[in-house]
């Protein structure tokens, strides 16, 4: 009877490695390469019943970077600007890395200079600010799943955490929803 075993290409103890096939393994890079598929855009649908989106701080949200966060999209759902986007969103990874990177340069041209004109304090300033924006995400004001646009002027820094948490705490209330319904934010205290 002949054996079943897979060919391998390099042992892993007494269990041999799976050789993989061509055919899959350019499929498993065509994959790769290939671009996800976004849901086409939508407006907010005035005919369909406003959702309440309620919005409380939680305890390792930071408080000033919340508050900030918060107050800009109370003002959006006070004029009437929120609503469901269709799933998933298109945005350029590209506008954020670029947005990241200005802000760096920022930092160095004006604490540590090309040149070696840089002092001691703006280096350790330097240093300092950027470990502090390791830990910061660039951030959409106006959230795209509700509505906002994914434009330089529309980024920001917020807090790693809160943003992150937010964004996917949103997206759990609203998913459900039917693509242009109109959202208002409440804030629990």
């Amino acid at each position: 009877m002949p054996s079943h075993k897979p060919k391998s290409s390099k042992p892993r103890g007494d269990v041999p490695k799976a050789k993989v096939g061509k055919l899959v393994g350019k499929a498993v890079e065509a994959a790769a390469k290939k671009p996800k598929k976004r849901a086409e855009p939508v407006t907010r649908n005035n005919d369909l019943p406003e959702f309440v989106l309620k919005v409380k701080r939680k305890s390792f949200y930071k408080k000033g970077p919340f508050d900030r966060k918060v107050r800009a999209l109370q003002k959006l759902s006070d004029e009437g600007k929120l609503f469901k986007q269709a799933n998933p969103v298109d945005k350029d990874p590209e506008l954020t890395k670029a947005y990241r990177k200005r802000v760096r340069e920022a930092i160095f041209a004006k604490y540590w200079p090309p040149g070696g004109t840089a002092t001691e304090e703006g280096k350790a300033m330097a240093t300092k600010l950027l470990a502090r924006l390791d830990s910061l995400d660039v951030d959409h004001v106006w959230d795209p799943q509700l509505g906002g646009p994914d434009t330089v002027d529309n980024l920001r820094l917020l807090d790693s955490d809160t943003n992150q948490d937010m964004g996917n705490e949103f997206w759990q209330v609203i998913r459900k929803l039917p693509d242009g319904t109109p959202i208002r934010i409440e804030v629990i205290p």
